[in-house]
């Protein structure tokens, strides 16, 4: 225990506290608190006096020059508490800014009864069941631990049955013996060099059991046993089965040949030339096919023919003329026989034709703003025809209406005809009536693939109003185009 301080040095703090508290605000409103302080020392300086004044106290020896402290009395709780209640009141009424201000500011927390010198403060008591809880004995309960069950559990006796433990063993042994089995295995596969590549994933390939009858051997055999074959399924004819493309394989573009230069062109004509002329040399040695004639000209005459030549040179030269143009006259023969007739150019532009459009059908839409030239429309009626297109051409007062189908290749070219070549904006002057066509103007409505033709030869309609237009082109199902045509034109 720390030693008890004597009471004059609780007075003597107090003095030094009141003077220094007078010095620093003199007229500062804890005046009042500090009168109450000093009587309350006064006080106990006279409780003091009296305890030193007692029977029992020892008489104090005191030197004029060295005077000897007096042991002050203890300071009960109450009267500490007094001069702590004093100086924080002074404090509070320093703090304040003026005295209209209203009590309770700051933390506007009062003061614990016991604090202010009040005994026998009644506690309130606290309405919580869950606290309040006390058990059999009488003791108070833990809320978050009362809902446990601490009563004791029964047990019961629960007996193996037997072979139990034989069973588990037999069942490590057989997984130990699989386990020596699987490493055998693989020592043998690293040896032989059979083992699976773990970059290519080739551990994870399952191999699949070959089937214990095969599908092509089922009609065959006799409930799928081949100790059972039914010999009057067996004829003497072979099944050769036709190969079948792809469906995709139709639409395919065909792969284009290699590309060659001019002078690569030239070298493999030249090595044709020469192993032809080798072969009929061949030929000529072992008398398979007579020597031809000298090919005499004029200018090689006198190297070829030298004794004929000088004895009778204009008979010579006649003769070589004579020559020369029975080759040329051979030359024409036998280009107008390879040169193909017109029912063979036509038959085979028609197969060509047939080709392009085995690989799709194509359609394009054209909207003109007038079509009245003679000349437009007789480009558009005989390119449509050459190109073998199908479709119609109807003309109306409020605009024109283009529609073709046919091949990729040759819409292609129809297109380029009609939105590029021809000039829609030339003035013209028809049956002495002349039309202003700089505003003349024609578009591309729409272009596509189609499933089906619709059309089945190429036609030209003209309609005297709407309703006509739309009954005709109901007939094809292709009225949706009018349709378009005119919100475009609004």
């Amino acid at each position: 225990m720390p030693p008890k301080r004597p009471l004059s040095t609780y007075i003597n703090e107090e003095e030094d506290n009141a003077k220094k508290q007078k010095n620093d605000r003199e007229d500062s409103p804890k005046s009042e608190a500090i009168r109450r302080a000093k009587e309350r020392i006064a006080q106990l300086r006279e409780q003091r006096n009296t305890q030193t004044t007692s029977p029992t106290s020892k008489p104090e020896t005191t030197t004029a020059s060295h005077p000897k402290p007096e042991k002050p009395a203890k300071l009960s709780l109450s009267e500490r508490i007094a001069i702590a209640k004093a100086q924080s009141q002074a404090k509070v009424k320093k703090d304040e800014p003026s005295n209209n201000v209203e009590k309770g500011r700051g933390l506007n927390v009062e003061l614990h009864p016991l604090l202010q010198g009040k005994e026998d403060v009644p506690v309130k008591p606290v309405d919580n069941p869950n606290i309040n809880k006390v058990n059999k004995r009488g003791y108070k309960v833990n809320p978050y631990l009362a809902d446990l069950d601490t009563s004791r559990r029964k047990r019961e006796l629960k007996f193996n049955e037997s072979g139990k433990y034989i069973q588990q063993a037999n069942e490590v042994r057989k997984e130990q013996r699989l386990a020596e089995l699987k490493k055998k295995i693989e020592a043998s596969t690293k040896k032989a060099g059979l083992e699976p590549d773990l970059a290519l994933g080739e551990d994870k390939y399952k191999i699949e059991k070959p089937p214990q009858v095969e599908w092509w051997d089922i009609p065959l055999l006799i409930e799928g046993d081949y100790n059972k074959i039914n010999y009057e399924a067996i004829s003497p004819y072979i099944q050769h089965p036709v190969p079948l493309n792809a469906p995709w394989e139709r639409h395919l573009p065909p792969s284009k040949p290699m590309y060659l230069t001019k002078k690569e062109m030239k070298r493999i004509r030249r090595n044709d030339r020469s192993e032809r002329y080798k072969e009929q040399q061949d030929r000529i040695k072992l008398g398979l096919e007579p020597a031809p004639p000298p090919k005499v000209k004029l200018s090689n005459l006198m190297s070829a023919l030298t004794n004929e030549a000088i004895k009778d040179p204009t008979a010579v030269e006649k003769r070589v003329r004579k020559e020369v143009e029975e080759r040329r006259l051979q030359h024409i023969a036998t280009n107008e026989e390879r040169k193909l007739t017109k029912e063979q150019r036509h038959e085979k532009e028609q197969i060509k034709y047939e080709k392009d459009l085995s690989k799709g059908f194509h359609t394009a839409v054209f909207i003109i703003d007038q079509l009245v030239h003679p000349s437009h429309r007789f480009k558009l009626d005989t390119n449509a025809k050459q190109l073998n297109l199908v479709g119609t051409m109807l003309y109306n007062n409020q605009f024109n209406l283009i529609i073709v189908e046919g091949s990729e290749k040759n819409i292609k070219f129809y297109k380029k005809l009609v939105l590029n070549r021809i000039k829609w904006t030339d003035d013209v002057t028809v049956e002495g009536i002349d039309y202003n066509l700089s505003q003349n103007k024609c578009e591309l409505l729409w272009e596509g693939q189609l499933r089906d033709l619709h059309f089945k030869k190429w036609s030209q309609y003209h309609a005297d109003d709407e309703q006509t237009a739309i009954d005709y082109l109901s007939r094809f199902s292709v009225e949706n185009y009018w349709r378009e045509a005119k919100i475009k034109r609004q």
